[in-house]
């Protein structure tokens, strides 16, 4: 009896302990399936019943490009799930048509839609003999709570080569009376005339000038805009068999590999082009930039003399006009003080200039250079240079005082003469376990400066010829013989607010290496640079 009595007991721990591994295993099963998701541009989670009311069922989950590949072995195409409007564009919705003119579907109706469209396809294609997807009853298989994969898109974007690719292409059809196909994407909507209309000289992105009403705009996410023009673009251009089209599947322009990929190959183009051709759109090359203040006379509340801004040269260094146009090409540009000088913001000079000082052949020397806690006039004088203009100067007179005085600026940066730079320094005011070091001082000199070769930005900044010696000498006045380290920094580790002379000279050496992403010496190969006493 009291071995049956020990038998249960130890049966029933083994149940309960059982039970718990199972809990267990089950749990871990599923943060397995969490970590084993994989991320693909092309999953799109379906859940538009959830604007009407609360879903029964987790959102479904919908694999475009899979469905986009199998309704192309089966011959079949897009319109197979999309209908085309009265003018014969392609909708993105599912099976049916949205907008002015088109009722409004219950929740119910629009399941339907759904669970009809999806599931008698999936029965026609397994009739065919093709892979299909889930049937009736198989529920789960589409609305996953806890998917397996998961929606993982890069940020697609109208580059200005990827801009060129499409105003340069003869597939694309000219505007009426025009070389120019401008009027193909950038037209706006005309409220008199309750339409899409095409204005030459006018074009802008589309969040400043869109094709769409404002009752339409209101339901429209970017996401929806630029799907509706670019793909459905694309698709009419594949249906009427085009020698050129652009994708239409998500992968093309949301997944990373094949991003870089295309911007490898248009990076390609343009080398071999040399130069990217300038917009059609009669910008200026140079423009007189002026500090946006209130009164009648700018110059007093300032102080500040104006800018001459090289247009053409930004043109080319940027990937868009919306870098600097933040509100449309067609708006003016704030020239407040706060957005030219926002370290912050890519769309101000200060910020787009912090910007370039952070590249491996500038940073060496930027990242190291204390903060300015005030502009010199000095400093600020690098930009606001120009004269005033005169009292009633038109905009083409401004425009010729701006393109003289910057063909007026260092075409090369300034540099001490060679045989005033000392070809090694030694140091070894502290050596101790290893001999001085020897370092190449003019071979370091002279390869940054090979690195800031042709940089406009280096040219016009680098105005002395001892502005570069500051990158390494810092706090010191700009000379070809600056005092020694020693001079600022103690002894070894003591500090007084500002590192010992042992840190300061590993710091400075070892962080610019790092910064100029340079891999030899490494920065653990101490004898690269010293080597080790034989006593």
């Amino acid at each position: 009896m009291a071995n049956g009595k020990r038998m249960l007991r130890f049966a029933a721990i083994m149940i309960a302990l059982v039970g718990v591994l199972g809990f267990q295993m089950e749990a871990m099963g599923m943060l397995d399936t969490v970590e084993k998701a994989t991320g693909t541009p092309d999953v799109i989670m379906i859940d538009t019943i959830a604007k009407l009311e609360s879903l029964e069922q987790s959102a479904a989950v919908f694999e475009h490009d899979a469905h986009t590949k199998a309704l192309k072995e089966q011959g079949m195409s897009c319109n197979s799930c999309h209908k085309k409007d009265a003018e014969g564009n392609m909708t993105l919705t599912f099976n049916r048509l949205e907008g002015e003119g088109q009722p409004e579907l219950s929740a119910s109706e629009l399941k339907d839609i759904y669970h009809d469209g999806c599931i008698s396809c999936h029965v026609e294609s397994g009739d065919k003999g093709f892979k299909t997807g889930p049937m009736v009853g198989e529920c789960r298989s589409c609305h996953q709570a806890k998917p397996e994969i998961v929606a993982e898109r890069v940020e697609a974007g109208m580059d200005n080569t990827l801009h060129f690719i499409h105003w340069d292409s003869k597939i694309i059809p000219a505007d009426a009376g025009e070389q120019t196909n401008c009027g193909a994407c950038h037209t706006v909507y005309d409220e008199t005339a309750k339409k899409e209309v095409y204005k030459k000289g006018e074009e802008d992105s589309w969040r400043y000038a869109t094709v769409y009403s404002p009752e339409e705009m209101a339901n429209l996410s970017t996401r929806e805009v630029f799907h509706n023009q670019c793909v459905t673009c694309h698709q009419t251009l594949i249906e009427k068999k085009a020698e050129r089209s652009g994708p239409v599947d998500c992968a093309s322009c949301h997944e990373a590999k094949k991003v870089d990929a295309r911007e490898a190959e248009n990076a390609k183009t343009v080398k071999a082009m040399g130069e990217l051709p300038r917009l059609p759109r009669k910008q200026p090359d140079a423009v007189l930039m002026m500090a946006k203040v209130e009164g009648p006379a700018p110059e007093k509340a300032t102080g500040m003399a104006p800018v001459a801004f090289n247009h053409k040269l930004h043109e080319s260094e940027v990937d868009t006009c919306n870098v600097c146009h933040v509100q449309g090409v067609n708006a003016p540009v704030d020239t407040s003080f706060k957005a030219m000088h926002d370290v912050t913001l890519d769309s101000s000079c200060v910020g787009c200039h912090a910007k370039e000082q952070k590249k491996p052949e500038c940073a060496g020397c930027h990242a190291a250079r204390p903060v300015s806690k005030a502009n010199s006039e000095a400093t600020c004088k690098s930009c606001h240079n120009a004269a005033q203009p005169a009292p009633g100067a038109t905009k083409e007179v401004m425009q010729t005082e701006a393109v003289n005085l910057i063909a007026s600026r260092p075409a090369s940066q300034a540099m001490v003469a060679i045989e005033d730079i000392p070809e090694t320094v030694t140091i070894g005011v502290i050596s101790d376990k290893f001999e001085p070091s020897k370092m190449p001082h003019r071979k370091i000199v002279l390869s940054m400066a090979k690195g800031m070769k042709d940089s406009p930005l280096a040219n016009t900044f680098h105005a002395t010829p001892e502005a570069m010696c500051a990158g390494c000498h810092h706090n010191a006045p700009a000379s070809v013989t600056p005092p020694k380290c020693a001079s600022c920094h103690a002894k070894p580790f003591e500090t007084d607010g500002k590192p010992g002379l042992k840190a300061a000279y590993h710091a400075q050496c070892m962080s610019c290496h790092t910064e100029m992403k340079l891999e030899k010496p490494a920065a653990t190969n101490c004898v690269a640079c010293h080597e080790k006493k034989a006593n």
